[in-house]
């Protein structure tokens, strides 16, 4: 990609952007409404400015790859901007004849005018939103740029922001500039190693989620509720990794935002002590060999996003909620876990347990049309240049969500992010169905939980596999666990590609498709499965990720 491309795109843009917020500037005396969206533009334009200067800084080490991409969305930006340019020099010029009498004040045609200045700028802002949902992936990948070029940007960045603001800065929460050195300090730490919180000695009074592998946990101390998602140690082998990846989840975890990552910010960690050991915990940052054996568990401490309160798992949602849910909602829980799986990617994880009862869905006080959805559930997860166990089970509740070959109690590959892709796909084919894959019964006695069941999707399946197997003229064949796993995967793909189109359009087929066939040979885009491409590198499996799924999904959620 030349750079001239990207240079050029870049101060195009800052040119015209200028423009559009100077023009929003002399809009914004007319009434207080205009006022607020003048200022929301600003504000958007800002943090793209800030973004486009650091961009134009470290361009000439960036990936060629990522350069294309961002020479796309740039010159998209260049293009709305200009639209933008348009519009709002139409309603200034109207705006100025006003003040000449053209329009009488109070008059009818004074407020039509109005109403149309607010539907320009709302045009504007859903606009850079809807870019920015798109840039901000690949903003972070940018991010993981492993060059000291980036962090010397970023430094005189940060340094001129503060210098021009004048104590006009936008919040930390909100700068990008700040939630990307966050991101550089935890993806390369320095000699002096990063540790998380730990809440030794905390005490939180637990509530089930129901249908969900998270808790609710009230800390007395501070008033608060919290979401508790238990790490189990479990083996000796998983015991000698366990401590570091906690430990880099939650230092990584504690730089999220949760609506820009679909990501809970994570307060800290409490170790729970092994009652083989004792009842006296040591701290786990101190004799770290004893340590990695003496705790049985690690309860990840999130905290819960503002303004939001109704507290549902997506299993439960697909289990109980009326099956004519919108169509808008459906598309925000899908973009929302999409992003949640690409953040966890870009943070150097793979989650392992990508499904239902490992989504929480928020809403506020006035209903699901501002509804969030958060990807929790990291019981499995590890680092994904790390060891895996390569053990698994044959629970129809797990399985139905993982690839053929990390089926059963002994997978035959080794877990990829492509993994978690797959299990993404069988979600959104669930969420475009509006049906759950897996259903619940009676309590069980010891636990009191719900006990799983195979459900209706189940024997749809059985019953498509015994009409193939008569087809072939196999009906007495014994079918083994390996087949049956493949089996599985081919029925959900022609459940894709033959009723989900009808129910949410050829685009969200298609991306389901993409993702349920990310490991396939024919599948190009994600580099296939074959030996040749096994080798394929995190960040192409990002980048492909973030041009195929999460572009087509924010294009088909403009709500």
């Amino acid at each position: 990609m030349d750079p001239v491309s990207i240079i050029g795109l870049i101060l195009t843009c800052c040119q015209v952007g200028e423009k559009v917020v100077q023009l929003c500037r002399n809009l914004a005396n007319v009434n207080s409404q205009i006022q607020e969206r003048s200022l929301t533009i600003e504000s958007y334009w800002h943090t793209s400015k800030l973004q486009l200067d650091l961009l134009r800084r470290i361009e000439s080490v960036l990936d060629d790859d990522l350069c294309g991409l961002l020479d796309g969305l740039l010159l998209q930006l260049s293009q709305k901007l200009s639209k933008a340019d348009t519009a709002v020099d139409k309603v200034t010029n109207r705006h100025s004849r006003g003040r000449t009498g053209l329009w009488g004040f109070g008059s009818k045609a004074q407020k039509m005018t109005c109403a149309w200045k607010m539907g320009a700028l709302d045009q504007i802002i859903s606009d850079l939103d809807t870019w920015h949902r798109r840039f901000d992936p690949l903003w972070f990948m940018v991010m993981k740029t492993a060059n000291p070029l980036v962090d010397a940007a970023l430094a005189r960045s940060q340094s001129a922001n503060d210098d021009r603001s004048n104590g006009r800065a936008i919040s930390v929460a909100k700068n990008p500039l700040t939630v990307a050195a966050g991101m550089r300090h935890v993806l390369y730490p320095s000699a002096n190693r990063l540790k998380p919180r730990f809440l030794a000695g905390v005490r939180m009074e637990m509530s089930e989620i129901p249908l969900s592998e998270a808790k609710k946990g009230f800390m007395e101390s501070e008033r608060k509720w919290y979401i508790i998602d238990t790490v189990q140690v479990g083996s000796f082998a998983r015991a000698r990794n366990v401590l570091d990846d906690v430990s880099m989840l939650a230092v990584k975890l504690a730089q999220a935002d949760p609506f820009a990552f679909g990501l809970l910010n994570c307060k800290g960690v409490i170790p729970v002590q092994s009652q083989l050991i004792g009842s006296s915990a040591s701290s786990p940052s101190s004799s770290p060999a004893r340590s990695r054996l003496n705790y049985s568990s690690f309860q990840l401490v999130f905290r819960l996003p503002e303004n939001l309160s109704v507290l549902q798992s997506l299993r439960q949602l697909l289990l109980n909620s009326d099956e004519h849910v919108s169509l808008s909602r459906k598309m925000r829980i899908a973009r929302e876990l999409a992003k949640a799986i690409h953040y966890v990617h870009t943070f150097a994880f793979v989650h392992k347990n990508v499904r239902p009862e490992s989504i929480l869905c928020f809403e506020n006080n006035e209903g699901a049309s501002r509804s969030n959805a958060f990807l929790v559930g990291f019981d499995a997860f590890r680092a994904a240049g790390g060891g895996t166990m390569m053990s698994g089970d044959i629970s129809w509740e797990r399985n139905v969500y993982r690839h053929p070959s990390r089926q059963g109690f002994d997978p035959a590959e080794k877990y990829r992010m492509q993994h978690d892709i797959y299990s993404l796909g069988v979600c959104l084919l669930e969420i475009g169905f509006w049906e759950s894959f897996v259903e619940y019964s009676t309590e069980e006695e010891n636990s009191g939980r719900p006990r799983t069941n195979f459900g209706r999707t189940y024997y749809h399946f059985e019953k498509w596999l015994d009409e193939r197997k008569i087809g072939a003229g196999e009906d007495s064949i014994a079918i083994t666990f390996n087949a049956l796993a493949l089996s599985l995967k081919g029925y959900l793909v022609e459940q894709a590609s033959t009723r989900l189109a009808p129910r949410m359009g050829d685009r969200y087929a298609q991306v389901v498709l993409s993702c349920l066939t990310c490991l396939d040979e024919e599948n190009e885009e994600f580099g296939g499965s074959g030996s040749e491409t096994e080798d394929v590198g995190e960040d192409t499996v990002a980048l492909c990720f973030a041009e195929k799924i999460l572009s087509d999904l924010d294009q088909l959620s403009m709500v």
